[in-house]
């Protein structure tokens, strides 16, 4: 079985008010010619389908367009799961519509039909292929019921049991309709859309765990699992050394940090030696079942970030080649002199080439604003950083402190995690 793993595609995503609806259509254009070439016969969706719970009209028109050209390309199966960023509702609305053309969707689990979420993968004369365990985000209610005044290390263990016992769950499943099939030798794949302990989230990845809260190790998958596809970090990668457990990234760069990560998608294949994996049910065997290949994803806009004082700026202005679509550029400007209105400045400056600058700021260490004090966009800021610039200011003992932060993150994991319905 050939299966594409992608994930982060974030459909309605802006960057600085910039839609970024030209690349996203290049990407899933790119992509069906990628599945009919490789001829696919799995495509696993690992998450954060859409950038918000509503998004706008146009996402939609991409993510449908693909998945009914999908089912056209000779693709088998696509099973698409919810991320952080999805809302369970609006992307779990048109699953039984989306069956029809071999579309599972799940948007959220459902305790008391875990068996739904089993997807079996079978070959054009309808001959097994494999089984997939499609688990979508699990927020903070589905695997963990809190106590009251329960410390930080309880819950996050509580979060990591109830995600392992839920892969279990599901894992156990798979291996019942393995045996009912009479195919011990099929292989079962995992999603996911979670934080694996030991990676670091960077760039636009919207912070869930603090510090460690929740990190779920590479050792709580079960061990019958051939391959598991997550989502959620932006930044390929696989977890720690198991080469079956990977982050395949989003295929855009949705901030400037993340223009030096390398976009791609993953094709994984199965071969003889997954019967081996599969009935000796040890990670190392699994591990060894599978083939990963990493397909570089192209590059449909360049985004540029460009550090310096006014010559320094202006000769890399110069130094950016003419593109369609247009280069964006991202300004951080250290030059000694002080420049107010900063971003119309470096906008008249880039007139005379091919770029459009989207945000100039303001990196100087050493000097201080005498003429006006220094504004904030609120485009660039975390909550995490509004309520550290807030407690600055505040004297407070280190018991306080430590109080006030423990609640702030209690809080705000609630917000992040329930804001999604």
């Amino acid at each position: 079985m050939k299966i594409l793993h992608t994930s982060d595609w974030h459909l309605g995503h802006q960057l600085y008010d910039q839609k970024r609806e030209v690349e996203h259509r290049a990407f899933l254009d790119w992509l069906l010619q990628l599945i009919a070439a490789e001829r696919i016969d799995l495509v696993l969706v690992a998450g954060d389908v859409f950038d918000t719970g509503f998004p706008p009209n146009y996402a939609f028109e991409l993510y449908y367009s693909f998945l009914a050209r999908c089912a056209a390309s000779g693709c088998r199966q696509v099973v698409v799961v919810g991320g952080n960023h999805d809302s369970p509702a609006t992307l779990g609305a048109p699953r039984e519509v989306l069956q029809a053309i071999r579309v599972t969707v799940v948007g959220a689990v459902d305790p008391d039909h875990a068996e739904a979420d089993l997807v079996t993968v079978t070959d054009a004369s309808g001959a097994p292929q494999g089984i997939v365990v499609a688990v979508p985000y699990l927020r903070d209610r589905d695997v963990h019921f809190p106590q009251f005044g329960e410390g930080a290390d309880v819950r996050s263990q509580g979060i990591i049991d109830g995600t392992a016992a839920w892969y279990r769950r599901l894992t156990d499943l798979a291996l019942a309709r393995r045996a009912e099939l009479g195919r011990p030798d099929l292989p079962i794949i995992a999603t996911g859309h979670l934080f694996a302990q030991g990676l670091s989230a960077a760039g636009s990845e919207r912070s869930l765990y603090v510090g460690n809260l929740g990190a779920f190790p590479a050792a709580g998958f079960p061990a019958e699992l051939a391959y598991v596809a997550l989502g959620h970090l932006h930044r390929p990668q696989a977890v720690g050394n198991h080469e079956h457990i990977r982050y395949c990234g989003t295929p855009i760069p949705l901030s400037f940090d993340e223009i030096g990560y390398r976009q791609q998608i993953l094709i994984v294949e199965t071969s003889a030696e997954a019967t081996a994996g599969a009935l000796a049910g040890t990670k190392a065997d699994n591990a060894g079942s599978v083939a990963v290949r990493a397909v570089p994803v192209p590059v449909f806009r360049p985004l540029v970030r460009l550090t310096g004082d006014l010559p320094a700026i202006k000769q890399g202005l110069a130094a950016v080649a003419a593109t369609e679509p247009t280069t964006w550029v991202e300004i951080l400007y250290n030059g000694e002199e002080w420049i107010p209105n900063l971003t119309t400045r470096m906008q008249n400056l880039a007139e005379p080439f091919p770029v459009q600058i989207l945000h100039a700021r303001d990196i100087f260490p050493g000097r201080t604003a005498t003429v006006e004090a220094p504004t904030i966009d609120i485009r660039t800021v975390t909550p995490h950083e509004v309520f550290a610039h807030r407690l600055h200011g505040l004297e407070l003992t280190p018991e306080d402190r430590a109080m006030l932060t423990e609640a702030f993150e209690t809080i705000y994991l609630q917000v992040v995690q329930g804001g999604q319905k």
